[in-house]
């Protein structure tokens, strides 16, 4: 009879996930606010470096100090290599160059990317991939890719500013509603049917879609906008816990193996 491995060794995993995930996003963070300090200055003054409560010289010293965190937390657990350099390479595609302004790079590309390895890697500090899990996270990764676009719609003063060629900067507002709404949602949900996430919950899941869709096409200004972001991503937050109560017997099995 197989049996759950000892409370200390789970409890090492989640903790390991913990400082992973706090470098992965920490490092990011960082160097996509030194980045685009022109940007924050009129999108997010409240950001600690256009509000001047860090300086660039120090946020860039935390920067190279997390790189090299992130890049040891990858040589100690090999495992998460794949994902890592998955990272390192997409926020420097996003960060470095100018592809990284481009509305299909910048979010089909890089946040597919991104998603990609945050949720692959969190699932293998735990326990190894399972055959649903390979299909699932590429899943998520290609869904948030397509509706991330709705988080541009608040933001086109400062994209203008530095060149960004963002969905609503290329089509207009107007047409970018009308691109996320009658396109990008509909596949969207296409997608989900084709990983085999719809079917755990098909009304609640296309009547949500439904429900952004409805708001994205409502043009009530910028703070509307993010609002409409943030219940995106309380969404996205809600699928990921669906898959976790779908696949914990899998999940349970890989941590006993």
């Amino acid at each position: 009879m197989r049996t759950l491995p000892p409370s200390s060794r789970i409890l090492k995993s989640y903790l390991f996930l913990l400082l992973w995930l706090t470098l992965f996003i920490y490092w990011f963070n960082l160097l996509n606010q030194i980045t685009g300090v022109e940007e924050d200055l009129i999108n997010k003054p409240d950001r600690p470096i256009p509000s001047r409560k860090v300086t660039i010289l120090r946020a860039k010293l935390r920067w190279a100090l997390a790189l090299m965190a992130l890049i040891s937390l990858a040589v100690y657990e090999p495992t998460l290599q794949p994902e890592t350099i998955c990272w390192l390479l997409t926020v420097a595609l996003l960060c470095a160059t100018p592809l990284g302004k481009h509305w299909f790079v910048k979010n089909c590309v890089a946040m597919t990317a991104g998603t990609w390895a945050l949720l692959g890697a969190s699932w293998k500090v735990i326990a190894p991939l399972t055959s649903r899990a390979e299909l699932s996270i590429p899943t998520v990764s290609v869904w948030l890719g397509l509706l991330i676009q709705i988080q541009d719609l608040r933001d086109m003063k400062g994209d203008a500013a530095i060149g960004r060629r963002t969905l609503p900067l290329v089509f207009g507002s107007s047409g970018c509603r009308w691109i996320i709404t009658f396109f990008l949602i509909p596949v969207s949900l296409l997608v989900l049917w084709m990983g085999g996430i719809l079917s755990i919950a098909p009304v609640s899941l296309m009547a949500v879609h439904a429900f952004l869709g409805y708001r994205v096409m409502h043009d009530a200004g910028s703070y509307y906008d993010h609002k409409t972001y943030m219940v995106r991503l309380i969404f996205q937050l809600l699928i990921l816990i669906d898959l976790g109560k779908k696949y914990r017997f899998s999940l349970i099995s890989s941590v006993w193996s």
